[in-house]
């Protein structure tokens, strides 16, 4: 039977996050002291028949800044008009870009789970059960 827990599925999806997240910044190479990638954590939150309500993430902060490609002189409107040659800084997105393209597959992971407790708390209801 296929599982419809909806935690523990948010919660597997937070772990391969990530793990996605953790390997983009290997292959970026900006995890340079291991701060970052020992900063992650997150907790899903779900209200007391399973629904999931919110999936939290924390991290050390900086990594959202080397994301953007700000920080120490660089400000977000350099970066935004490209203006940041002669900048040590440049964007490396390791979080944006894998957090949406995970967001995605969040939400057809969760159409189907809910389509599934639908097609059995219908059947269930239909048996009398």
């Amino acid at each position: 039977m296929e599982n419809t827990d909806l935690k523990l599925t948010a919660q597997a999806w937070a772990d391969i996050v990530i793990k996605n997240w953790l390997s983009k910044i290997e292959r970026l190479r900006i995890n340079y002291s291991y701060q970052l990638s020992d900063s992650f954590v997150h907790h899903v939150l779900a209200n007391a028949g399973g629904d999931i309500q919110r999936i939290e993430f924390a991290f050390a902060f900086y990594g959202r800044m080397v994301d953007m490609g700000v920080g120490k002189g660089v400000k977000i409107s350099l970066v935004k008009e490209r203006h940041y040659e002669g900048f040590r800084r440049r964007p490396k997105p390791w979080y944006s870009v894998t957090l949406y393209a995970e967001v995605k597959k969040l939400r057809e992971i969760l159409q189907t789970k809910y389509a599934i407790k639908a097609a059995t708390t219908t059947v269930e209801i239909l048996l009398g059960g």
